[in-house]
């Protein structure tokens, strides 16, 4: 008896246990009552709550899945938000990934100044066309850009990296496989896979083709693999037919020569073949394909080019000068009066929906994030810096503020804004990337394949 009434006190002493207990009493109260009001509903009540406990009790599962999550664009939630899996799965992440983050990391507090100012900005169209579509859109901004830089920095700070970049690599082999199967079997027509439109599928390979070039060592696989899942990559980037991400990733690669090269006919190489690509870019606006060309006169006046040729002079002439300063409002082509689409020009939209307020701070936002991505010094940050030249060089033919191909980009350039825990990166001054982010004291050596460990010894970075 004396036993039992001594484990009753020390339960009772336990504050942490007691706020446990009254946690679970709480959930079971909330979830009798939802299924009470909401009989009809009561499957759906139970399924969020097991989410969001989930997100709770596994956030670095839900980190890893949030990358993958990028790849399933199907429609979820009330129709009113108009929400993807991947702005689920993200927001849940998001979540997540906030125990994570080092909100003293210099490079990432400057991003988010950058993303505070670009919103800012937004206010003066908001405050000229104050829509409810307008609103939603804009805290839908903030949180797709800034939950993804989050969410990538979370992986990152959580020791989670070489698992979710392992994951990401071997799931888009296999969504580039179903690419070149759909294209050899449908005549060469371009790839669908997993339900995603070719220019978000050509974002995600493109990027996936990234990351064994550029962080191989994070992968810690037989070059014979990561050979392999290259070629594969890149054939099943071929078949989306994606033609603005293909110019994407030659820019990348480009930037990623220059950045890495020195003075002389190396760097002069490279400089022509950033030229090359400002042409490709160009061809990208006028090109026609055969099909287009083997209609008739009247139908190519709904062909894919002339449509978005006059989507572009729609939004200049009927939303854009009308309105310079603060633009015809963010998603103007939610008005039907108008009777215009979304325009698939990155300048041109953007000058459509919040004018040249929004334009410059857009622009400052864009360079605010690659000048912090430039300052990294270590494989991570070149590649979220090239995942983030893809997808912005492939909106010079599409729409930017886009869940899934933008959520990855934004993913992999926030694992390259903070620095792994307890990674010791020494840099040619002598200097090392943990004198200036302090890292915690791990309690014990970790030896499972999936750790983030560095490998043995610091790294040096060139």
């Amino acid at each position: 008896m004396d036993v039992t009434r001594d484990r009753a006190r020390q339960v009772a002493r336990s504050p942490g246990l007691v706020f446990g207990v009254l946690v679970v009493v709480a959930i079971e109260f909330a979830l009798a009552l939802g299924a009470a009001v909401y009989p009809g509903h009561a499957l759906e009540i139970i399924l969020a709550v097991a989410v969001i406990a989930a997100t709770l009790l596994f956030p670095r599962v839900v980190l890893v899945a949030a990358l993958l999550a990028t790849m399933l664009p199907q429609r979820v939630g009330p129709a009113q938000f108009d929400l993807s899996v991947t702005d689920a799965v993200a927001a849940l992440a998001a979540f997540s990934a906030l125990r994570y983050v080092p909100w003293g990391d210099p490079r990432l507090r400057l991003v988010l100044r950058g993303l505070l100012l670009y919103l800012i900005t937004l206010v003066v169209s908001i405050a000229a066309h104050p829509t409810q579509r307008a609103l939603l859109e804009w805290g839908h901004r903030g949180v797709l850009f800034g939950g993804a830089l989050l969410i990538g920095v979370g992986i990152v700070q959580s020791g989670t990296t070489r698992i979710a970049l392992r994951a990401f690599v071997a799931v888009s082999g296999i969504a580039a496989a179903i690419a070149i199967v759909f294209t050899l079997t449908h005549r060469l027509e371009p790839a669908e896979v997993l339900a995603m439109q070719k220019n978000h599928a050509g974002v995600v390979l493109a990027v996936a083709f990234l990351v064994p070039l550029v962080a191989k060592s994070w992968l810690a696989w037989p070059n014979l693999v990561v050979r392999v899942l290259q070629v594969l990559i890149l054939c099943g980037l071929l078949a989306t037919q994606s033609r603005a991400a293909l110019v994407g990733l030659i820019v990348a690669l480009a930037l990623r020569s220059v950045i890495r090269s020195g003075q002389g006919r190396r760097r002069q190489a490279s400089i022509a073949v950033l030229g090359l690509c400002g042409v490709l870019i160009a061809v990208t606006f006028v090109s026609v394909n055969t099909r287009d060309l083997s209609r008739s006169v009247e139908d190519q006046k709904f062909n894919a080019i002339n449509t978005r040729l006059d989507t572009i002079d729609t939004t200049l002439q009927k939303v854009f000068l009308p309105n310079p300063i603060g633009g015809g409002g963010l998603r103007f082509w939610g008005d039907r009066a108008l009777n215009t689409g979304a325009p698939h020009d990155l300048v041109v939209g953007e000058l459509g929906e919040s004018g040249v307020v929004g334009f410059v701070g857009f622009v400052g936002l864009l360079g605010i994030t690659a000048v912090a991505l430039k300052r990294g010094r270590d494989d991570l940050a070149m590649l979220g810096l090239l995942a983030f030249v893809v997808r912005v060089t492939q909106t010079s033919a599409d729409i930017f503020w886009v869940a899934g191909p933008l959520t990855v980009a934004l993913i992999i350039a926030g694992m390259g804004l903070t620095d792994r825990p307890g990674r010791a990166v020494q840099f040619p001054d002598g200097s090392r990337s943990s004198d200036t982010i302090p890292a915690p004291t791990p309690t014990r050596r970790r030896t499972d394949s999936t750790s983030d460990l560095p490998p043995n010894g610091p790294v040096s970075v060139p």
